[in-house]
């Protein structure tokens, strides 16, 4: 959902997966599917998996241990545990292959669904997801650099006016601007805290609709950030570019918590 569609963002990358794999050349022409995307196979990011709430695919994440998957807040605020499952090691949202189900949500007593502050979440799953085409991402250790390409993949809409999510992964390239600028552009529609940043390619590249939760990945093939949200029916929009959830920022919860329950 991509506007007060909080934003799924995947970026690839998992251990084993060089960043000069990673970063095939970045085309910065339009795609006529993806917003400056293209079709992704999961063996280049084995971290990337597939939320769904009672059967319907909700959200993207990223496997960050056997037991525990990170993703963002708002795609499981008001959910139970029993009603998600999770599937990793899938390239086509139509392969119903190795499931798990969710034992516990665990959500930043700072989050907020009114601002998207602290917007990310851990689901700690019944039983490890221990695939040979499932892997965990290493979580940078610092925030992307201004300037800097990064990596967002997931199942989210192809095109601004796409109504039907593509069976197939997809990935983009943006690229991170300045948090002021990002500020500047949104104006008083949100805040663009210290716990986001924002990354685009204007009228090329940009996550969108259903791409919420999906990994951000940069060049070493650490996970830097979490998709989160951005203005609905404006992706890859000058005045609307993606906007993040930062890892590096937020790794004093996110640590803390897989410590104790992944």
């Amino acid at each position: 959902m991509r506007a007060d569609f909080p934003l799924l963002i995947l970026l690839v990358c998992g251990t084993g997966v060089t960043g000069e794999h990673l970063f095939e050349a970045i085309d910065l022409q339009r795609s006529p599917r993806v917003v400056g995307g293209h079709r992704s196979k999961v063996r280049n990011q084995p971290h990337m998996v597939n939320i769904r709430r009672n059967g319907k695919f909700e959200c993207g994440g990223s496997l960050v241990t056997p037991h525990c998957v990170l993703t963002a807040a708002h795609c499981l605020v008001d959910g139970q545990p029993e009603e998600y499952v999770v599937r990793g090691g899938v390239t086509f949202l139509s392969d119903m292959r190795h499931a798990r189900h969710v034992k516990h949500i665990l959500l930043p007593s700072a989050y907020s669904h009114f601002t998207l502050n602290h917007d990310v979440a851990l689901l700690q799953l019944q039983q490890p997801l221990k695939e040979p085409i499932a892997r965990p991402i290493r979580l940078a250790i610092r925030s992307p650099r201004i300037g800097s390409f990064v990596r967002v993949s997931g199942w989210g809409l192809t095109d601004e006016d796409s109504t039907q999510l593509p069976n197939q992964l997809h990935s983009v390239h943006v690229r991170v601007m300045p948090r002021q600028e990002c500020q500047q552009l949104y104006g008083r529609y949100r805040n663009i805290t210290e716990s986001m940043y924002c990354a685009s390619v204007p009228g090329h590249k940009d996550a969108c609709s259903a791409d919420s939760g999906g990994p951000v990945v940069n060049a070493n093939g650490h996970l830097v950030g979490v998709v989160s949200w951005g203005k609905a029916n404006r992706c890859a929009h000058v005045d609307s570019p993606g906007v993040y959830s930062d890892v590096s920022f937020l790794s004093g919860w996110i640590t803390d918590t897989m410590r104790r329950f992944c």
